[in-house]
């Protein structure tokens, strides 16, 4: 629990990362190595991936377990991605020993059809896994190519999420908003959830004086009611020309407000990536101390109450 506002709430990590080893993929081609001390390899370039605390590059549940004891986190979603590799047997160890506590996703390929139905078997239909996870950069597709749907099919099977990182840089793959509106308008069945509020240009200080790419990006939900957001990485994303408190997040938050979406928005921090722009508690701070527009019940929601419904509700 997490004491705010005079009252106890429910709270949540709805976007957090652990492993044991990394071994990752990265802008397709590409592979993720450690290296020590935070430092990894990416695409044939070192890279401080990591906070340098990280002398070994491992990110085990005991670091996770221990934020949970300092910060209040009732249950936390373990998310597995494509840049620091599967981890099932892993992470599947964890789950077996706190089932009610941790839940997990899937990290498909979906460039190979026989391999995406044999992960999608494994991890949705076997380990129970509540979502695969996507990264438009790292493992590329044509999101509304008809011989793809087998993509989105697999997934409403099982009753699961499709998780999309919609990716946050320049390249040809980042943000491909308008085959992600296609596939919503396509599969309005389909539940979806986007982290990092989808990106969203969140990374270019000219985004927040209208936000308009943030505003394309909640109209999802104008073809597709089945869609959650998150608001992991913002620190991050923002660092470049913001910094704590963060108004520029307070702004995008404000405006998933007005636009009718803050019920469908969760928290989470994308750790321990994010440590390297702010610590754990300025990033829970700078929604529960700066974003005074939120009522109660809306800051409850954020917190903790729409990760239960979306992630831990049977």
């Amino acid at each position: 629990m997490i004491h705010v506002r005079g009252r106890d709430m429910l709270f949540i990590e709805a976007h957090g990362h652990v492993w044991d080893k990394i071994h990752g993929r990265r802008f397709d081609t590409g592979t993720n190595t450690p290296i020590s001390y935070g430092q990894t390899l990416i695409a044939g370039e070192v890279e401080q991936f990591l906070p340098p605390e990280y002398a070994d590059c491992r990110c085990p549940i005991e670091v996770m377990q221990r934020y949970e004891e300092i910060l209040g986190f009732d249950k936390v979603v373990l998310l597995q991605t494509p840049c620091y590799g599967e981890q099932y047997e892993y992470i599947n160890s964890i789950l077996k020993k706190y089932p009610d506590r941790y839940v997990s996703v899937g990290v498909p390929n979906p460039q190979v059809k026989e391999e995406y139905l044999e992960t999608a078997r494994l991890c949705l239909g076997e380990y129970g896994y509540k979502a695969l996870k996507f990264e438009a950069p790292d493992i590329p597709f044509d999101m509304t190519a008809p011989e793809n749907a087998f993509v989105y099919e697999e997934i409403m099977k099982y009753d699961a999420y499709f998780m999309m990182d919609m990716g946050w840089g320049k390249g040809p793959y980042d943000y491909p908003i308008d085959s992600m509106l296609e596939i919503a308008r396509r599969y309005p069945q389909l539940k979806i959830i986007l982290p990092h509020l989808g990106i969203s240009h969140l990374w270019d200080p000219d985004e927040h004086k209208n936000y308009e790419f943030l505003k394309k990006t909640l109209s999802i939900l104008n073809l597709n009611e089945n869609v959650w957001f998150d608001l992991s990485g913002l620190p991050i994303i923002v660092g470049e020309f913001d910094e704590y408190p963060y108004p520029s997040i307070a702004g995008a938050v404000k405006t998933v407000k007005e636009q009718g979406a803050i019920g469908r928005l969760m928290w989470g921090s994308d750790m321990p990536t994010v440590l390297k722009g702010c610590t754990y508690q300025q990033h829970i701070d700078c929604i529960t101390k700066h974003c005074d527009f939120l009522s109660d019940d809306e800051l409850e929601d954020i917190l903790g109450r729409t990760a239960q419904k979306v992630w831990f509700e049977k």
